[in-house]
């Protein structure tokens, strides 16, 4: 059973969704642009009960607080530590995914020893992202068109016969026909029209400014790199960047036949990546870690 919590931080009031027993393996899962946590509902759905899976509203998504600033990379980093402080989690597994994989680098640079493993899900590179001014004014116009929005929210998901106007159709890889049904994929574009208005060109202008891959070196613990070869926005070469800048990285996994959102398209797949990662034994990691000390 998927709970729903709103808890206040020191910085602002922050929506999550959980899973899981309360004492179990603590993961904290965070969304891309233009999502919510109800992107990982059909992820949890395959965790075991043994993993407490935590997914949070983003700043200015979901029922989180939408202020009208706060949104660069740092910030957001900021937000994370200020939620895992409340939620008094010391060690956990971070899963981050697609623009969000840059805050998860960006809190496990400066909170190394909080967090378990890091494993970066379809993510934007470790260099950032530069969006021409044509795309600033496409992401913009996402605010009023909904249509765009629904196309735009679809591509990603290429693996999908996403028909928003149709009653139902049914998704082979997906582990429960509640998210097979339009009236799921409708509450996902509506999510992403209650963004904060900031936010819709907020995190392409946070990513032009972001860039850490002089510091990548200092990424040491256990982390995983995984893709989805029918992506259409992340191409498998600047996977391998990230890949090969971090020296913790231990594999780029690729998912084949699956695009931009896993945890929708083949939340079962991922989930035996991941689960098969974090369980593993990493103590030769502290080898890696003194290496570059």
């Amino acid at each position: 059973m998927i709970e729903s919590h709103t808890i206040q931080t020191s910085r602002l009031s922050i929506h999550y969704r959980a899973q899981g027993d309360s004492d179990g393996l603590p993961m904290v899962l965070l969304h891309g642009e233009f999502g919510t946590s109800r992107w990982w509902e059909p992820f949890f759905d395959v965790l075991p009960t043994e993993i407490r899976a935590i997914a949070p509203d983003l700043r200015g998504t979901g029922r989180s607080d939408k202020p009208d600033d706060g949104y660069s990379i740092e910030e957001q980093a900021e937000d994370l530590r200020a939620l895992v402080d409340a939620l008094q989690l010391s060690e956990f597994d971070l899963v981050a995914h697609s623009g969000a994989g840059a805050i998860g680098i960006e809190y496990a640079l400066s909170h190394t020893h909080r967090i378990s493993s890091l494993v970066l899900v379809n993510s934007v590179p470790i260099e950032g992202v530069y969006s021409p001014l044509d795309t600033i004014l496409l992401l913009e116009q996402l605010k009023v068109d909904q249509v765009l929005l629904a196309k735009s929210l679809a591509l990603l998901m290429p693996t999908i016969p996403i028909h928003f106007f149709s009653d139902e159709y049914t998704i082979d890889v997906n582990p429960s026909p509640d998210y097979t049904k339009k009236e799921w994929f409708q509450s996902i574009i509506d999510d992403a029209q209650a963004m904060a208005p900031p936010l819709f060109t907020g995190f392409a202008e946070a990513l032009n400014q972001w860039n850490r891959s002089g510091d990548a070196n200092r990424l040491t613990l256990p982390s995983l790199v995984i893709w989805g070869d029918k992506d259409p926005i992340v191409s498998q070469d600047s996977a391998t960047r990230t890949l090969i800048s971090i020296p913790g990285a231990a594999n780029l996994e690729i998912l084949r036949g699956v695009g931009h959102a896993p945890m929708i398209e083949s939340p079962l797949r991922l989930a035996e990546l991941i689960i098969n990662f974090i369980t593993d034994d990493h103590s030769h990691f502290s080898e890696i870690r003194h290496s570059v000390e």
